[in-house]
């Protein structure tokens, strides 16, 4: 098993990342790391020790693209951990699987959906999912009062999110700063929340229903962690939003997240990650159950997917403050 950071193993960005994004990153592959070494018949390699298992080849040498080449090859299996922005995660599970390799992963497809704003809004409304609207600073915006956020269109998290007291001012923020590339939402109350699922084939098992916190400071917003199972589903319409999610983007595959607002309307779809989230990191407390084998174990089909988790603790996991330190 090849287990990959992208970030971490240094490949290229068009983008700075934040310090608090690189070290929840690193909590996240550390959570990872020690999932699947815990499984029975698993090796875990990284980039860093197949380099050194192969001491007389060039590998250090190489370009990053060769030595992430080099190391699928060496390989079974490949999971990466990469931003969907920039095209960064759909590429590389194209590579993996050009490479004749496993993707413990979603689809290219699904990522390239889900790394767009509007492209994943549009689909999980096709889907008959409740989803935050999305629009290009161009199109006929709805009237009436009320905050508007302002965010990339292929963004990852909380990165270069902002928040506006009304339509103009977001509108205007996007002029006078020559922000290209970015989207409006109009802003909904209520307490933020996320689902980590598996999916498979349409179907999904909702493991954990989270309590984000979130903070703004400066009409910036900061993500500061989760509480892994900090939300209860009494009525079951978390489970019923895991579902209908799945089936609108039926490739997903493997741990996924999903960004939810509840409103006094009810859940709505802020956001689908066809990644890890912070929430994994307290995972496999919260449930009882090592995550990285009910994913391994969705190898032999949607039959595999696992029962309801047994128990559901509250595990907190915290991502720092503003400036950032990631511990649990």
């Amino acid at each position: 098993m090849f287990a990959f950071d992208y970030v971490l193993e240094g490949g290229p960005t068009m983008r700075t990342l934040p310090h608090a994004f690189t070290q929840q990153g690193a909590m996240l592959f550390e959570a990872l790391l020690a999932d699947l070494g815990a499984l029975p018949d698993v090796e875990v390699c990284t980039m860093s020790t197949l380099g050194a298992h192969r001491p007389g080849d060039r590998l250090a040498a190489q370009s990053f693209g060769e030595r992430f080449a080099a190391c699928v090859q060496a390989a079974d299996a490949v999971w990466p951990l990469a931003p969907e922005a920039e095209g960064l995660l759909e590429n590389l599970s194209r590579d993996i699987l050009r490479g004749k390799r496993i993707l413990l992963g979603s689809a290219p497809g699904a990522v390239r959906v889900a790394a767009s704003k509007l492209k994943v809004a549009r689909a999980l409304a096709d889907g008959g999912v409740a989803t935050v609207p999305t629009y290009r600073p161009h199109a006929a915006l709805p009237e009436g009062e009320g905050a508007w956020v302002v965010k990339p269109e292929d963004g990852a998290g909380c990165l270069d999110t902002r928040l506006f007291g009304d339509r103009a001012s977001a509108l205007a923020w996007i002029r006078t700063s020559a922000a290209q590339g970015y989207v409006l939402q109009p802003f909904i109350a209520g307490k933020l929340g996320s689902l980590s699922l598996l999916c498979c084939d349409g179907a999904a098992r909702l493991l954990a229903r989270n309590l984000e916190r979130v903070a703004v400071r400066d009409n910036r917003f900061y993500f500061l962690g989760s509480t892994v199972n900090g939300l209860n589903d009494a009525d079951g319409a978390l489970e019923r939003l895991a579902q209908q999610v799945a089936a609108a983007l039926p490739t997903l595959w493997g741990y996924v997240g999903v960004d939810i607002i509840l409103s006094e309307r009810g859940a709505v779809v802020l956001d689908v990650n066809p990644r890890l989230t912070a929430a994994y990191a307290g995972l496999r407390t919260s449930i009882g159950c090592n995550p990285a084998g009910l994913v391994i174990d969705l190898l032999r089909g949607p039959a595999a997917m696992p029962a309801e988790p047994a128990e559901r603790r509250a595990v907190s996991v915290d991502v720092g403050s503003f400036q950032g330190s990631a511990t649990i």
